[in-house]
């Protein structure tokens, strides 16, 4: 490594002359991180294989946490393991469409809780309901999303809720939940995708 000195008007600056190799060793992980992104494609999720959804590209697929839940996705606003982030959930079941709309709503409670109307839209052969809801968000911690487990209230969350139902009957439950503000930019995203199992 050598040192450089210029004088440019009577001021100096010292710089330092790094090999080669080593600048590229520097510039790698930005250059990869940009790659990244810019080459990012949605992810195709099949529904029965009768439709299937165009998840967005900005939407990380990860592990799910239940053996039950087909697919699961983060959300996360801004780098780093502190930046909020909200989960999506993707699988198959059952029940009455308002039933289990009503059981969603019920998970929210507190003085400033909102319940957005129910959104019902024909998307090619299926039928799609849409809510919105936030407040305070009662989370179970363990034992499935349907019973048993430890509850954990998150203030201020929010959650995008969609049922799918195909012609014959079938049921598909996608849900984003997380901060609200956070459910709240990413709402188109969510209303696209959920209307893309038409297309």
């Amino acid at each position: 490594m050598s040192v450089l000195n210029r004088c440019v008007l009577n001021r100096c600056v010292v710089s330092l002359a790094l090999p080669a190799f080593l600048l590229v060793v520097v510039a790698n992980p930005t250059n990869a991180q940009a790659q990244d992104a810019a080459t990012a494609k949605p992810v195709t999720v099949d529904v029965f294989g009768a439709g299937s959804l165009e998840v967005p590209a900005s939407f990380k697929k990860t592990t799910p946490r239940s053996r039950i839940i087909e697919h699961e996705f983060s959300i996360q606003e801004g780098e780093g393991d502190d930046a909020p982030s909200a989960r999506m959930t993707m699988m198959a079941a059952g029940g009455d469409v308002k039933a289990n709309l009503e059981r969603w709503k019920n998970q929210f409670s507190g003085s400033d809780k909102k319940i957005g109307e129910s959104e019902e839209k024909k998307q090619g052969d299926w039928q799609t309901h849409v809510i919105e809801i936030s407040g305070n968000f009662s989370e179970t911690m363990g034992g499935g999303p349907f019973s048993g487990g430890r509850v954990v209230k998150r203030e201020d969350y929010g959650m995008l809720g969609a049922i799918l139902v195909h012609p014959e009957g079938r049921k598909y439950f996608v849900k984003m939940i997380g901060p609200r503000t956070l459910i709240e930019s990413n709402r188109d995203a969510f209303k696209k995708m959920i209307a893309s199992i038409g297309e």
